[in-house]
């Protein structure tokens, strides 16, 4: 039984993916794998501020830990945007796994209203993910 999600992502791939999600060259997949694990930062860089904003009402938020996690949020995207700058995809050339589960973080950066750094091809990458039939039905959904 898997119960970790980047685990349960690579494990699909390889058992019913092809090599444009998750190639066979562990080169590519390394470089994929890399955004796979730098997610798990962001996550956490992100949590106070979801928590506060999202799951937490206007009276119950702790504005110095958002504030925080905001500055923690644009420091980590501005990573994200220069690796952006080099190829269109976390993976790469093309889509693949490394994108998807820094995708879902890239959705509350931009749905929560941070303030935000400037992080144009973050923003670029993010269009093209909401232009996927799957990342738009499951990912593009309200935080509120």
């Amino acid at each position: 039984m898997l119960w970790e999600s980047n685990a349960i992502l690579r494990y699909l791939a390889a058992r019913h993916g092809d090599d444009a999600l998750w190639p066979a060259d562990a080169v590519q997949r390394a470089l994929a794998d890399r955004w796979m694990d730098w997610q798990f930062g962001y996550a956490e860089a992100q949590r106070p501020a979801f928590h506060g904003l999202v799951r937490r009402p206007p009276e119950q938020r702790d504005p110095a830990a958002i504030k925080q996690a905001t500055e923690a949020c644009n420091r980590m995207m501005t990573v994200l945007d220069a690796a952006l700058a080099t190829q269109p995809w976390l993976s790469g050339g093309a889509f693949g796994l490394g994108d998807v589960p820094m995708g879902v973080y890239v959705h509350t950066f931009f749905a929560l209203g941070l303030a935000r750094a400037p992080v144009p091809h973050v923003a670029d990458w993010y269009e093209r993910l909401k232009s996927r039939p799957g990342y738009a039905a499951n990912v593009m959904i309200p935080l509120t």
